[in-house]
């Protein structure tokens, strides 16, 4: 399997395993974000961006290394007079899955992996495009009026706007926007100066140098981006939207510190609307019409009495709250994966000549007499910690069975199918069976001596019309 492959399998992991904590993060962070008293929205986009981060750190956190290519530790055999040396690991213990659902490996897992290729590469063209599209736009625009020029300048210098920002009028457009990065404009659309009132082209004009004071050109890019690498992920994508939310109702917030005119402000939104309803929408614009389906909910909070309408994040209140979510993944990170990705196809028993195993030395030792002596140093430490022992693995190799996995090894060692049923198994003539079918049978009472039993009868039998027969009597 390459190194991609590897990679594919450890992400794929961690982020189906991380799945229902990052919805667990996310109800937590929503939770505190709408009851939490004094939040303003500006400290609310703060805080979904930093639960926007931490989800990117959680499949990292539970990520299956089972399924990421370790160094392997190849153990030498020592003789029996020699005491063994201590051998301490350096890596961490893994969490062991329990009851996993295993996911078999195949072409399914590339497929996957082209699907969000696809899906990155369309996202990021888009962005490519809105780029080259927003520059053309802004090379065709023209200055200003003078006396909207005056104004905006005045609103600039009221606002204390240190970023250099010109204004510019387009006949392409059909609704205002503000667009970065390093020459920052506002641009309005021209039917806009006939339609508009001197009030209602104030709070446009400062609900566009509300984006450029906070640099939502240079946070909408990143989050357009984060879309397009983790757009695939539920929980991510309900966040990114939850952050564009915030961000206009943040600009809002800042508008109505200024000119203390909520309802006034109101009006102006709802009449924009109105003009700007048929329009094409450009991914790296931000702008007061943008995010229609939003646009009941802004004016609804904007006529809301009693709240506060401050345009600064409390970065106390982000820095608490986002300790305290990180506690929660500090957590949710040492449960128990419920996912695991299959390393290959399971084991058959094929008849092999049988290896002599030294039982009674050291556990690595009997690794290497077995034929696992190039184990990763995780799946050593597994097998270990749940009492796989030399004598089990002398079994295991005498059994006739071809290589098994760790993980086949602990299946059966969990469910008490022994050495001997195995080797049963083969004795009985099933050379194509799977690891599974002999745990299924041997949970159903299923053990050597029906195995020896149901031979007597013929070779014809099946595993499975074995256990019918034990379940109904018929063998013991």
């Amino acid at each position: 399997m390459s190194a991609m492959d590897h990679l594919a399998r450890a992400a794929l992991a961690g982020a189906l395993n991380s799945l229902w904590m990052a919805a667990a993060l996310a109800l937590a962070a929503w939770t505190l974000a709408r009851y939490l008293p004094r939040n303003n929205a500006a400290t609310r986009h703060l805080l979904w961006w930093s639960v926007l981060a931490v989800l990117l750190i959680l499949p990292v956190r539970v990520l299956d290394r089972s399924a990421t290519r370790s160094t392997p530790v190849t153990v030498r055999s020592v003789a029996p007079a020699i005491a063994p040396a201590v051998f301490t690991p350096a890596m961490p213990r893994s969490r062991q899955p329990v009851f996993p659902l295993r996911i078999p490996a195949g072409g399914w897992l590339r497929l996957a992996v082209g699907l969000w290729l696809v899906f990155a590469g369309v996202s990021f063209c888009r962005i490519a495009w809105s780029f080259l599209y927003l520059r053309a736009v802004k090379r065709s625009a023209h200055a200003a009026p003078q006396s909207l020029s005056d104004r905006f300048n005045h609103w600039l210098a009221a606002c204390e706007i240190r970023r250099p920002v010109r204004l510019l009028v387009s006949e392409r457009i059909a609704s205002p926007m503000a667009t970065g990065f390093l020459h920052p404009a506002v641009i309005l659309p021209a039917a806009l100066l006939t339609q508009f009132r001197e009030p209602e082209l104030d709070h446009v004009l400062l609900h566009e140098l509300a984006h450029v004071d906070r640099r939502d050109d240079w946070t909408n890019l990143a989050a357009l981006c984060l879309g397009a690498l983790a757009g695939l992920h539920p929980v991510a994508a309900w966040v990114l939207r939850q952050v564009a939310r915030e961000r206009e109702l943040a600009c809002d917030d800042w508008v109505v510190s200024r000119t203390g005119e909520a309802r006034s402000y109101a009006a102006s939104l709802a009449r924009l609307f109105e003009l700007c309803r048929v329009r094409r929408r450009m991914m790296l614009a931000t702008g007061m019409a943008g995010h229609t389906s939003q646009l009941g909910e802004r004016i609804e909070i904007l006529l809301r009495g009693g709240r506060p309408f401050t345009p600064r994040a409390s970065l106390l209140r982000v820095a608490l709250t986002s300790m305290a979510l990180l506690a929660m993944v500090a957590v949710g990170a040492r449960a128990p994966r419920w996912i695991v990705l299959a390393q290959g196809s399971p084991a058959r028993a094929v008849p092999r000549p049988a290896a002599p195993v030294n039982s009674h030395g050291s556990f690595l030792a009997a690794l290497v007499a077995a034929g696992y002596g190039n184990l990763p140093v995780d799946e050593i430490i597994s097998l270990k910690d749940h009492g796989i022992t030399a004598e089990f693995l002398a079994g295991i190799s005498q059994s006739g069975w071809e290589r098994m996995t760790a993980g086949e090894m602990i299946d059966l060692h969990d469910h008490g199918v022994s050495p001997e049923m195995l080797r049963a198994v083969r004795d009985a003539g099933f050379t194509h069976v799977e690891i599974r079918e002999v745990i299924d049978a041997c949970m159903r009472g299923v053990g050597p001596g029906t195995l020896r039993e149901a031979a007597q009868y013929g070779s014809h039998l099946t595993l499975a019309q074995i256990v019918k027969l034990k379940e109904a009597g018929v063998i013991r």
